[in-house]
This record gives C-alpha cells, structure tokens and sequence, in this order.
C-alpha cells in the first residue's frame, strides 16, 4: 500500500460493480443470494465505488466483485479491480478454492490467483510478476486464510460469528503479497438511520482492525498500531434459505488524517430482493 489511505480503501472495499450473478454449487440445491453496492468517501468527494454478488448454494459459495476507485485516490492508486472466488462453506469457517483478481487500470495491468489444496499453503500466480525480497510472508503463515474477497463474504455472511454476535469475527486473509487479520469487536446495539435513506431499523456498531501480520515493509509494521480503528454498522437480514441470514454492514468509517473515510451501502437485496427495513 502506498500509504494509510489507499490501505483504508482496499481493506473497507476488499475488491469489491459485480460482473454477473454469482453462481454456486450443484444444480437444485437452494441458492441464497447477497447482493450489494457501495460508494467510497472522503469529506464527502466521491473516491470509487464498489459492489459485490455472492452466492451460496449448499455447502459451496461464489462471489464476483469490482472496484473502481475516482477522484483524488487515483493521484496515487488508480485501480478497477475485478475479483471473483468460490469454494466451500463449513459450520463456522469458508475454505477457498480459487481466487483471481485483475487490475484492468490502462497503466499497469495485474493479474493475481490463489490456488488452494487442503491444508497446504495457497498457490500463487502472478502476472507481471511482483517481489517480495527483504518481506516475504512464510507458507505456514498463509495456511488457514481467506483470500479478501472470501473473507469479506465470510463476514457479511454470519458464518463465523461466535455466540451470535456478528462483531465477534478475525478473519484471517492472505492476498498473495501480505498477511493481516480482519479483527472484529463488539461496540454497541444501535437504532441505524442512514442519511441517504437506505437502511432505518436495528443494528450493531462494530469496531475494525487491520491488523498487518507479514508481507509489509519494516516501516510499515511499525506503524501497525497507529493504524485507525475502522467503525462500522451492520443490519441483519435474513435469507429465503434456512441458515443463510446475513449481516451487513450498511455505513463504514474511519478518522484518518486525512480527515473522515467512509463507506456508504446504497442498494442491498437479498435474494433478489430488498429486505425489510431496506428501501427497494
């Protein structure tokens, strides 16, 4: 990351328009579905926007996503990120199976895919390749982890919640060049009234941490601590598919210096549909 700022937009963003409906397991199975779209910013300028479209059929999950950043977050990381995973949902944890991003921004194009085998550390191909001489992550570290697109449907998914709670989630993520945990506590119930009409009903604010692990440079992982809690609301809102409910978060936000960092949901459906408390 070429500073806090750009760390701050691809850790509330993951990858996250959607490139086609998400699609998922064997056929005849139910199918639950998440759709949702977002809109970064800062002081209230617009920096990119974002949207993702999961689904989960069976015991199987597939996502698709896109970012693309706007505005002043381009002088210095101008990105449209499409992004897709899939692979298997346990009783408490997601399992990846493969995971590809492409930078599809005209000055550098990446490509970025992560393989996984059991308990063996990720595979990884990368196109142009990138060195990480001098701050390399170990394999054991990237043993367990969720590629970022998994881990934000992990979250927004419930599955990991201990106990219930939605806040109480670490997720723990690889992307290929670092190593970091998304780790989740619980603030407070709130009554959420979004300013942009969306969402009016119960919620839960949630405090986040970007915790760096490996893969950063030394200056970087000395400054961990200085990194800003991130905030965020999440709804609840429950699938047509028995145990599918999901929690999301409808605002994200950060004081950062410069200034307030957020992120804003403007559309959510749920299988298809807006749910209650959600304006269609």
């Amino acid at each position: 990351m070429k500073s806090p700022l750009a760390a701050f937009v691809f850790l509330i963003a993951a990858t996250g328009p959607s490139l086609a409906a998400g699609g998922a397991g064997a056929p005849g199975l139910p199918a639950s579905q998440l759709q949702v779209a977002m809109t970064i910013y800062a002081g209230g300028i617009t920096l990119g926007k974002m949207d993702m479209d999961a689904t989960l059929r069976g015991a199987d999950y597939h996502v698709v996503s896109n970012l693309t950043t706007s505005g002043v977050v381009n002088a210095f990381w101008q990105s449209e990120i499409q992004a897709t995973s899939s692979g298997k949902v346990g009783a408490h944890n997601f399992a990846p199976a493969l995971y590809d991003s492409y930078d599809t921004r005209a000055t550098r194009k990446q490509q970025v895919s992560l393989s996984y085998d059991g308990d063996a550390p990720p595979r990884l191909f990368a196109e142009p390749a990138y060195s990480t001489t001098g701050f390399e992550v170990k394999p054991d570290d990237t043993k367990g982890t969720l590629d970022p697109l998994s881990a934000i449907t992990f979250i927004f998914s419930g599955v990991g919640a201990k106990g219930g709670d939605p806040c109480a989630i670490t997720a723990p993520v690889f992307d290929g060049r670092r190593r970091y945990n998304v780790e989740m506590t619980r603030v407070r119930e709130i009554d959420i009234h979004m300013d942009n009409g969306l969402y009016q009903g119960k919620g839960v604010q949630c405090d986040v941490k970007y915790h760096q692990i490996a893969g950063f440079r030394p200056r970087v992982l000395k400054t961990n601590e200085s990194f800003p809690v991130i905030h965020a609301w999440f709804a609840s809102f429950p699938s047509a598919v028995a145990g599918r409910d999901y929690t999301v978060p409808v605002r994200i936000w950060a004081d950062t210096k410069y200034g307030v960092m957020a992120v804003l949901a403007n559309s959510i459906h749920i299988d298809g549909m807006a749910p209650k408390g959600v304006k269609p």
